[in-house]
């Protein structure tokens, strides 16, 4: 893109970028050329006329032959297992793991074969909602770059394929020695885990290696919360936040929405808090140096550096203890003490301060929630804030904190380190992590590690670690393993197999279990570690109805208290508060270091699906980048994907910029996970590799210098694709054209039929009768109130459709396949703008202009009005899509199948068609699903139900903000959704009469009104 210009006075209120705010002229000829003017320029070198040929040739080809695939028989069950249908798809109850908290999944099976992830309703880790990693651990499971072997270093430093029973062999006689030492020269690096059976085999490894050590490390750790905790009560507990009951929410630089490990619950229950009814919405103020999904959903949203934030959390304290007379608890005059210095701080100054009034108006009814890269003395001001306004105890839950006596990880791997450089390390075991690509740099992981004599790497991959060990050890997936983890809230649930291992992998209980000469049965130990659980009643009965329910009811954590010590920490808090307020140079920036919304800390970047993912945010594929905002930009002379050196300390990396509004001033960050140099073939060459920058006392943020390279480096962004084309129209007309509207709760309450006001008048004239649907009428609903941009209905779909992947080359040339879209737009002024997020897919218009100019009747109106798509006559015309203003439907370039081995071939869904090359693709409303439900509603004579068909997206959503059924049904969810006076239809002046319609979002932003339900007699300030 080219440099940005001069924002004119007067713009769109809503807008996709910053190259659209400023008019650029790239943006307009790539918008109106989008497709189908470009289309001879966009294909592979030759004419049209070859293009033509080739197409006809591969059409007469196609019709001489009988059938697209080899035929294969397969023979039928002598005996069918009893309860299995053939072809019929079964659910199984199962747990994924992910930052030490376990999230509640129910698995869709074809014939043994798992092919589609849900949430499980009945977990607390989920309520039926997923994540955009849950959706893509299908393809984790199916990916063929998984290891499939035993490994082990030879002599010569190459890897000789092994087998298991020689690693049992050696590891019998080699553990055994290391247990008659005691376990002296043992070390175990191992991930966060919430697994009780986990757990106790790491006691028992313990107890015959006394001298072992077991560290822990996760590069995106939340040990600044748990040492936070034991800062204010004396030990380390977990703030688990009901953000349901929740009137006020104020999240210093805390992901709850996304990055949280409890985030999926925490959606839901925000948006349950954000429906309106009763005139009645909580309030959520964001403190944040970079936009998060969390801030995208804020009310009020207040832009600063990481390091400020501490000085803004004191501000904060200061105003509700000094001036708003907020009682503090005994032993804290301290604290009062160093608050008196915030009295007349300039950022107490220049705020209003209404957070703090909306807090007081709100006691009991608030959560203030301190995000992982703020220091520990935060977390405990946070805490403090919490008790002194009554939120403990209500709308804070604490709970222990499992393994009180462990160290944080970034000292665990600093001792771990330490101790290899002292030779005390024989015998390092690796279960899952990879510390050679993402410890801290200065640990220099990776060149201490040849000083150990026997290394033995566990993982999914052979990656940068399992290349540097001696032996390295199939993982065995989670949907292929036995397991128990517990949730964030310490509800019990099992992991339970819906496959054996494909690669023949083994589970880290299994290993450890054969490593203390135990049988190596999954389901042995974890049944046996299961009735250490169960206290009381039938272990058994327990243990069947814990596997079908996917949770053990009544395993949640007690509550613990909360009962504040003395404050003795607050010297450490002055010395954050000082050390922090350093300004950068001239030429640097403050940058922080962020775990990726999709491939977490690199773990995932062997995912395609998650790789082609759009960011929330800045809607960024294949790639990482250097994001600062315009102000930021421009003082460093930055422009649009600069290729620039970033250096922390000595160590430098190169990285291109990417303009993000919003991003605070002076600041930049940049998301870890990328570069990976191994661990498949999706994964090496993506982005650029960012922890050379971190260090062990600058994991969350460091002061960094930038300096211009004078090369380039284009990017992949979806930001500016599909955009719906308004370039045309009169000034007036495009600002009428809202597409994402808001509207705030009292503007709301004023005037309910404000939204309908919003859209440009017009007076449709009806050239046809309309046709009439006796039996059923879909349609959906889509409540901006609830969406948060999460993408998990974007994976979902793509899971359940067989959508495939194209690669970071067709994403530029804007040939992404997705059938859903989260379009994002920023409103306001760039440096500190407001965020809307917009779900579009194929709207099943009434009156589709699609089907009107397709020559062949591929895109035609079924029975039940929807917009339906006949595959096989599609000629790839393209017309549809020119004639779509949704710009919905996705044109199949290529054979993106050619490729795929028997293995992936096995994750699609056997119920959606597999389409080829040169057909138009779109949103069919998950038909196969409605049809399911019918035939089944008709086997057992009766209609069906309201909420009994839900389409995949409206299913992995989180928050429930889609919603799906009958609208000639007046009673059913849909059809009051549809009547709501907050419904809306996108481009409805241009008489398509989509079914789908929207739900304006409501805010509640702070000033006019006090937050939720007003104020009581206890809150009264």
């Amino acid at each position: 893109m080219s440099s940005l210009k001069q924002v004119p006075a007067g713009g769109q209120p809503y807008w996709r970028s910053l190259e659209e705010l400023a008019g650029d002229p790239e943006f307009e000829r790539f918008v109106r050329n989008e497709f189908p003017a470009t289309a001879d320029e966009m294909l592979a070198p030759g004419s049209r006329r070859t293009f033509l040929k080739l197409m006809g040739a591969s059409v007469a080809l196609a019709g001489m032959t009988s059938c697209r695939w080899p035929v294969e028989e397969i023979l039928p069950f002598a005996s069918r297992p009893e309860g299995y249908v053939p072809g019929e798809p079964m659910r199984f109850a199962t747990a994924m793991e992910l930052d030490g908290a376990g999230t509640g999944l129910l698995v869709t099976s074809y014939d043994g074969r798992p092919v589609k992830i849900e949430g499980n309703p009945e977990h607390p880790g989920s309520l039926g909602g997923s994540s955009a990693w849950a959706q893509a651990a299908i393809l984790e499971l199916y990916d063929p770059d998984r290891s499939s072997a035993v490994l082990r270093r030879g002599d010569d430093g190459g890897d000789a394929r092994s087998d298991w029973s020689a690693f049992d062999e050696f590891a019998r006689g080699h553990f055994g020695e290391l247990a008659r030492k005691q376990g002296r020269g043992l070390a175990v690096l191992a991930g966060s885990s919430a697994s009780p059976t986990l757990a106790a085999l790491r006691a028992r490894m313990q107890t015959r290696f006394l001298g072992m050590h077991w560290h822990e490390w996760e590069p995106a750790s939340r040990d600044n919360a748990r040492e936070g905790a034991r800062m204010a009560f004396g030990r380390p507990l977990r703030a688990d936040f009901d953000l349901a009951n929740a009137d006020v929410i104020v999240s210093l630089d805390e992901d709850l929405l996304l990055r949280h490990p409890a985030a999926v619950r925490y959606a839901r229950d925000f948006a349950a808090g954000r429906r309106g009814e009763q005139g009645t919405l909580s309030r959520l103020y964001a403190v944040e140096s970079a936009y998060s999904t969390t801030g995208v959903m804020a009310d009020e949203r207040i832009p600063l550096p990481t390091r400020i934030i501490p000085t803004f959390a004191a501000c904060l304290a200061a105003e509700l203890i000094l001036d708003r007379g907020l009682p503090l608890p005994a032993g804290a005059a301290e604290l009062r003490q160093l608050l008196s210095f915030f009295e007349g701080h300039p950022l107490r100054r220049a705020r209003d301060w209404t957070l703090a009034r909306d807090l007081l108006a709100n006691r009991g009814r608030g959560v203030i929630a301190v995000g992982p890269r703020q220091p520990p003395e935060i977390h405990a001001l946070g805490h403090l804030l919490n008790v002194a306004l009554g939120n403990a105890g209500r709308t804070v839950r604490y709970t222990a904190e499992p393994d009180a006596e462990r160290p944080t990880h970034a000292r665990s791997i600093a001792a771990l380190s330490a101790s290899i450089a002292r030779g005390e390390v024989e015998t390092l075991l690796i279960l899952g992590r990879n510390p050679v690509f993402d410890a801290p740099a200065d640990l220099d992981f990776a060149g201490k590690l040849d000083r150990v004599t026997t290394t033995i790497h566990h993982g999914l991959y052979r990656d940068e670690t399992a290349r540097a060990c001696r032996w390295h050890l199939p993982q065995a997936h989670f949907l292929e393993s036995w397991g128990d983890t517990r949730a964030w809230d310490g509800t019990y649930g099992v992991t339970q197999p819906l496959i054996e291992p494909l690669a023949g992998g083994r589970s880290a209980i299994e290993l450890l279990a054969s490593l203390l000469g135990e049988p190596a049965r999954g389901h042995d130990v974890v049944r046996d570690g299961f009735r250490a659980v169960v206290a009381a009643g039938d272990p058994e009965r327990a243990w069947r109805r814990t596997l079908h329910d996917g949770l053990l009811a009544g395993s949640a954590a007690p509550a613990a208290s909360a009962a504040l010590r003395p404050v003795g920490w607050t010297t450490e808090l002055a010395l954050h508060l000082h050390t922090r307020s350093t300004l950068p140079g001239a030429d640097e920036v403050e940058l922080t270091f962020l775990p990726d919304a999709k491939l977490h800390d690199g773990r995932f970047a062997n995912s395609g699906w998650l790789q082609e993912l759009p960011d929330p945010l800045t809607k960024l594929t294949w790639d990482n980048a250097f994001h600062v905002g315009p102000a930021t930009a421009r003082e460093l002379g930055l422009r649009q994907e600069d290729l620039v050196r970033v250096t922390a300390g000595e160590r430098s990396i190169e990285l291109p910029v990417y303009i993000v509004p919003g991003q605070a001033p002076g600041t930049a960050s940049v998301s870890f996970g990328y570069g990976r140099r191994h661990g498949g073939q999706v994964a090496p060459g993506v982005g650029v590799d960012v922890f050379p920058l971190r260090s062990g006392d600058a994991l969350d943020w460091t002061i960094a210098r930038v300096a211009r390279t004078g090369r380039k480096y284009e990017l992949a962004t979806t930001q500016n694709h599909w955009a719906i084309d308004t370039m045309g129209a009169e000034e007036t007309e495009r600002r009428a054209r809202v597409h994402a509207r808001e509207v705030t709760l009292a503007e709301f309450l004023a005037d309910p039929k404000a939204v309908a006001h919003a859209g440009p008048k017009f007076h449709h004239v009806e050239l046809w009768r309309d046709p009439e649907y006796d039996g059923h009428k879909w349609g959906m609903a889509i409540d901006l109130t609830a969406c948060t941009g999460c993408n998990a209905c974007i994976l979902a779909c793509q899971s359940e459709n067989n959508i495939p992947v194209v690669g970071k080359a067709e994403v530029k040339m804007g040939r992404e396949m997705h059938w859903i879209r989260v379009d994002r737009y920023w409103k306001g002024d760039p440096e500190d703008p407001a965020v809307a997020v917009q779900p579009l897919t194929c709207q099943h218009c009434e009156t589709a202009p699609c089907e009107q100019v397709c020559p062949v009747a591929a895109t035609v109106h079924d029975s039940e009005g929807l917009n339906v798509m006949v595959y096989n006559r599609c000629i790839g015309t393209r017309y549809c899509a020119n004639n779509c203003p949704y710009k919905v439907r996705r044109f199949n370039w290529f054979n993106n199948h050619k490729h795929e081995s028997a293995l992936t071939g096995m994750m699609y869904n056997p119920e959606v068609t597999v389409r080829a090359r040169g057909v138009m693709e779109k949103c069919s409303f998950c038909l196969q699903r409605i049809n399911r439900v019918k035939i089944r509603a008709k086997n057992d004579r009766r209609p069906v139900a309201d909420g009994e068909i839900v389409p995949a997206c409206a299913q992995a959503c989180p928050t429930r903000a889609i919603r799906f059924g009958d609208l000639n049904d007046p009673a059913s969810d849909v059809s009051v959704h549809h009547a709501d006076a907050r419904a809306y239809s996108v481009l409805e002046e241009m008489n398509t009469r989509p079914r789908t319609r929207y739900l304006a979002r409501l805010k509640n932003p702070p000033g006019a009104a006090a937050a939720g339900h007003g104020t009581d007699d206890e809150g009264a300030a």
